[in-house]
């Protein structure tokens, strides 16, 4: 039987869907010819006829490739993607950037989804985009009133001021190679955050801070605000970005900070199958956010504000499994079990810092994962971190994030704005870095 029908060529302009122009059957692993001669030439002049066709939808593309070229603003051109089960997002306009998301992404909560957006636009595309194609695209994700704050950088407002402030063009010179890996990303319609760490080439000088020329690792947390935009869609109107400095400058032989009690560098994502980073957000709806969200308030008031100046034994206790892991920064460390947590992590803290208060800016939390960002404060009335009492109120910039199981607090990552309070006692933590002599590390 014929494999199929030939037909004549398209005019010019229609559409160009390739057509075969022979009729054959397949026998043996070999093409057979049908017909007689007269059968043979017509078979032949459609050839003729199939050849030209092809020839003229070739010119078509070459025109319209050129005509494109010659027509659309030179920009980063996304297509219009819209996969089944995407919640609507914004009307597509061209030359912007559309990630094509994979399907188990496109119901996240709309915090989390506008992160992962922004996230995807700036791995793939920032790089190579002017300022004002930079803005044209973030647009999509930021807020009018975007407003940056960091540590070490300077803070930037409106999605226009972020693009041209040179702070993520200082860190791309900074660091001219570099891979991220995100540890944990959580979030809801509200807030985002997320924990990663770079692998980064350090090929120039950082905030004064001389470069070792050599490949360094580093981690880094955020935490965003978003509100909501339309039924499917939500802006970020806030973000916080830290780095932990103090392990960054360990790492490369000039430590600010006195060595840790507890071991320092290694900080993992969750120790669960919850996806990495952690949590997936199809897994994480089958969890009790509400209650996760109970004990991680709990924990964050009764480790850094409760009264007393011990640990709150008991009540304390409540809130975290026996076999805790907490990953804390440069200078504090890494503990294990409720004994490390409370001897070297938060009776230090206690011991250093009277009448304790606490002001929280951002807290939610996607399933059983919770993270908060605010400000600690308190008189300073005993050494931390290597700092003597100064009898000043300080104010400590912190970024925790938790994993609750059955109730307890099983995991937690804190990071803390060191550099900060060693400027509220006039000190400067990079200048400090920059002026300490070079030490080898592990």
């Amino acid at each position: 039987a014929p494999l199929w029908v030939s037909r004549p060529p398209p005019v010019l302009g229609s559409s160009c869907v390739p057509r075969p122009f022979l009729s054959a059957t397949m026998s043996g692993g070999y093409l057979h010819l049908n017909g007689d001669e007269p059968q043979l030439r017509a078979q032949k002049q459609q050839a003729a006829h199939s050849a030209r066709w092809a020839l003229g939808c070739f010119a078509a593309v070459v025109a319209a490739f050129t005509v494109g070229r010659q027509t659309v603003p030179s920009v980063n051109i996304g297509a219009p993607v819209q996969m089944a089960g995407d919640a609507p997002w914004s009307p597509w306009v061209p030359g912007l950037f559309q990630p094509v998301l994979q399907p188990a992404f496109l119901n996240e909560p709309l915090a989390k989804s506008a992160v992962r957006r922004f996230d995807m636009y700036l791995m793939t595309k920032a790089a190579f985009a002017t300022p004002s194609v930079k803005t044209l695209n973030v647009e999509q994700w930021l807020a009018p009133d975007f407003l940056y704050e960091t540590v070490g950088f300077a803070t930037s407002r409106t999605p226009r001021g972020w693009c041209e402030s040179g702070e993520e063009d200082e860190f791309r010179r900074t660091f001219n190679e570099s891979v991220f890996s995100q540890m944990l990303f959580l979030g809801n319609d509200d807030m985002a955050s997320t924990t990663s760490y770079g692998n980064v080439f350090w090929a120039s000088d950082l905030l004064g801070v001389p470069a070792p020329n050599n490949w360094v690792y580093f981690r880094v947390a955020d935490f965003y605000a978003a509100r909501k935009i339309s039924p499917g869609a939500a802006q970020l109107y806030y973000n916080f970005m830290i780095i932990d400095f103090a392990d960054l400058f360990r790492r490369v032989g000039r430590p600010v900070l006195p060595p840790a009690p507890l071991p320092e560098g290694l900080v993992l994502t969750a120790a669960a199958n919850d996806g990495v980073p952690a949590p997936l957000s199809v897994v994480a709806k089958a969890q009790d956010a509400a209650t996760a969200l109970k004990v991680a308030k709990a924990a964050l008031q009764e480790d850094w504000i409760g009264s007393g100046a011990g640990a709150g034994t008991k009540q304390w206790r409540s809130h975290w499994h026996s076999n805790l892991t907490f990953y804390g920064p440069g200078g504090i460390g890494r503990a294990h079990g409720t004994e490390q947590y409370r001897q070297y992590v938060l009776e230090p803290f206690r011991a250093a810092f009277d009448d304790r208060s606490l002001d929280t800016n951002i807290f939610g939390c996607e399933g059983n994962y919770c993270g908060a960002f605010g400000e600690l404060s308190g008189r300073h009335v005993g050494p931390w971190l290597g700092l003597e009492a100064s009898g000043k109120i300080l104010a400590i910039r912190f970024a925790i994030q938790w994993r609750v199981v059955d109730g307890l607090v099983q995991e937690g990552w804190a990071l803390f704005d060191i550099p900060a309070v060693f400027k509220q006692l006039d000190l400067d933590f990079f200048a400090m870095a920059a002026a300490a002599r070079p030490q080898i590390h592990s």
